[in-house]
């Protein structure tokens, strides 16, 4: 055997759509019930594509020794791809709105400390982020509006400047830096993995709703386990503990939690919280009978929908 074949890259073949249909019915076991085969083709042509589909056959908790599911619907992928889409819309339409409020409050304690002069933070930064600090000249290049607003700002930002000019990710570490280097206490940065975890995956449009399992050795917050266990919020100690250790509902309660603290406008806070239960209340749960037996989901929904209660009641 040559020391090329220890390494052989099994690839999965190309199928069209109809192949497609063949391998979901006789490979995989899936059905055709509660969307029929021609509107199942019809889906794959126009709103989606299957190897995203597919990332939801793990919320079935059954399969034969052959490797076949029992009872999944290619409905069931459907509806949880569809689900998964709207929800993405709506975290990060709120992670956005954390990002700025993050960054109005950042500007406010620089504005309001007479020890900061706004310039000497962001300097000694940069001197440990040499990547960041050649990458501000590049910024309204790459951004493509505002042309050569930023470029006078480059050579020497200030706070109000610079995080207007960092992604997300930069800020965050920014944000760490600036209040261990003021030495002064911010409640938020040890959330800060949670909701950057959360943003990125609805920024780049991961498939979120895949699994419901909670990950060995996953770290959960454990501020926002404590508020939950201490608050009452109608769930026992040991499903709360449980459902934290699934990344998406620890960074789903985490979020909130610092959404519900930070978030300074009453009303931007109201109309954000009441859209996301509507969404919960209404088009998550519309064809909750296709999920009847799948108790992971069920525990899910029941968990995120407690915690938007608890925290919206903050």
């Amino acid at each position: 055997m040559s020391k090329n074949d220890t390494n052989t890259i099994t690839k999965s073949p190309k199928l069209t759509v109809p192949e497609i249909i063949d391998y979901c019915k006789n490979e995989l076991g899936i059905t055709f019930t509660l969307m029929d085969e021609e509107k199942a083709k019809a889906f794959l042509e126009k709103n989606n594509f299957f190897f995203r589909l597919k990332q939801y056959c793990s919320t079935c908790p059954e399969q034969t020794k052959s490797g076949k599911y029992i009872g999944l619907d290619f409905g069931h992928l459907v509806e949880l791809s569809t689900i998964d889409m709207f929800l993405r819309k709506l975290l990060l339409k709120m992670t956005i709105d954390l990002e700025h409020y993050l960054k109005v409050k950042l500007v406010n304690d620089c504005q309001n400390n007479p020890a900061d002069d706004g310039y000497e933070v962001v300097e000694k930064f940069l001197e440990s982020h040499l990547k960041i600090k050649d990458g501000l000249s590049q910024f309204s290049r790459i951004t493509g509006y505002g042309e050569n607003s930023f470029d006078k700002y480059a050579a020497a930002p200030a706070v109000w400047n610079f995080v207007e000019m960092i992604t997300f990710a930069d800020f965050i570490s920014f944000y760490s830096f600036y209040y261990d280097f003021m030495r002064m206490k911010c409640e938020y940065t040890k959330h800060f993995e949670s909701v950057r975890r959360i943003r990125n995956a609805c920024a780049h449009n991961v498939c979120m709703l895949s699994s419901f399992k909670p990950v060995q050795g996953f770290k959960s917050d454990l501020e926002t386990n404590f508020e939950l266990l201490s608050g009452n919020i109608g769930i026992s100690n040991g499903t709360i503990s449980s459902c934290m250790k699934v990344p998406l509902l620890n960074d789903f309660a985490v979020m909130l939690s610092v959404y519900t603290k930070l978030i300074s406008s009453p009303k931007i806070k109201e109309i954000t919280i009441q859209e996301i239960k509507d969404f919960f209340d209404g088009r998550m749960v519309y064809r909750k009978q296709y999920f009847e037996n799948n108790t992971d989901i069920k525990n899910a929904y029941q968990f995120a929908r407690k915690v938007l209660d608890y925290y919206s009641g903050k």
